[in-house]
């Protein structure tokens, strides 16, 4: 690191408390190379400049996986640059869009090699700047020839991508359950079942998750990899979990189910509850730790014990009236 003190204090006077570090590429904060998707994609309303353009380039734009549920999106409007941040089932229409064109994975450069001083610019031009490229082209489709030509850049096929990026999520939601107790561990089974829920219910009503679940679902038709590796990395990890629960109490006689898998299918669903489906919709926030808490209870209770209240035992045989009176 070095200072920027003597010369911001000979420029503007600036006072040492306000002295800004930099690092050796000229920036208050060390940042990783990030790696982007440069979507050229065809035009979404007709434009006068389209007839002069190839047909599935004529536009570009950046959007990248920043972490969970974030992604963070770079569109060179025509009248401005929008940059936002998208969830995963938003990220997921911009990409569809991309893959209506081509997709590449392009790294940024670290410190680049693009100048402002291009003059003129519009979407092709603000995406090799963005990448730190030097390019001289002002068209999507010249770029595209550029970027494809660097052999660090690699084509993108969406399904693949999106079979790899739900396996990924739902398989880190699913290793955070609390594993199973070992067989020497005698753990109540109502508490085992509790410690599940939570853990089931933590992870499915997370941001991340909530997203995961809507683009599994509104994209399962057009990308039925990604919906098969959600289900088998996520859902069918969770049922797992619970028939195993379910099956080692039924081995110790605390339970009588004649079938194990079809109860931790009713187990889940308790759990998920309109919750779930109300978290899907937006009608409310996540629920708190608290919150989660006793409501896998209710369901425990609901599920080993039913609705009814509990019975007391009936009188033993030969019991004088006067000791039922008592």
């Amino acid at each position: 690191m070095r200072t920027l003190l003597s010369r911001t204090r000979a420029a503007a006077r600036v006072p040492d408390a306000l002295a800004v570090e930099i690092d050796a590429n000229g920036s208050p904060v060390t940042i990783d190379q990030a790696t982007w998707f440069i979507c050229f994609v065809p035009g979404l309303q007709r434009q006068w400049w389209h007839r002069f353009a190839h047909a599935q380039h004529r536009h570009v734009f950046a959007i990248r996986w920043v972490r969970d549920d974030t992604w963070l999106l770079v569109e060179p409007w025509w009248t401005r640059l929008m940059v936002n941040v998208l969830s995963f089932d938003e990220a997921l229409k911009f990409l569809r869009w991309g893959a209506a064109g081509h997709i590449l994975e392009v790294a940024e450069s670290i410190p680049g090699r693009g100048s402002q001083a291009r003059g003129w610019s519009n979407c092709a031009v603000l995406a090799s700047f963005l990448l730190g490229r030097a390019y001289w082209t002002w068209t999507p489709h010249g770029l595209y020839r550029r970027l494809l030509a660097d052999p660090t850049v690699k084509p993108i096929e969406l399904s693949e991508f999106l079979a790899r990026h739900c396996r990924q999520l739902a398989g880190s939601s699913a290793d955070a359950l609390p594993k199973a107790a070992p067989p020497h561990e005698r753990v109540p089974l109502d508490q085992a079942l509790v410690e599940l829920g939570v853990g089931i219910m933590t992870a499915a009503t997370s941001s991340s998750a909530i997203s995961l679940y809507k683009a599994a679902i509104s994209e399962s038709a057009r990308f039925s990899a990604a919906a098969e590796a959600f289900w088998q990395h996520g859902p069918h990890q969770a049922l797992r979990q619970i028939c195993q629960l379910l099956e080692a109490a039924n081995a110790r006689g605390e339970l009588q189910l004649d079938d194990c898998a079809m109860a931790a299918r009713q187990f889940l669903a308790m759990l998920r509850g309109d919750l779930h489906l109300q978290l899907v919709f937006g009608l409310r926030s996540a629920p708190g730790a608290r919150e989660i808490g006793a409501h896998v209870a209710s369901v425990v209770a609901v599920f080993l014990h039913g609705a009814r209240p509990v019975r007391q035992a009936p009188p033993a045989a030969g019991a004088s009236m006067h000791a039922l009176a008592c």
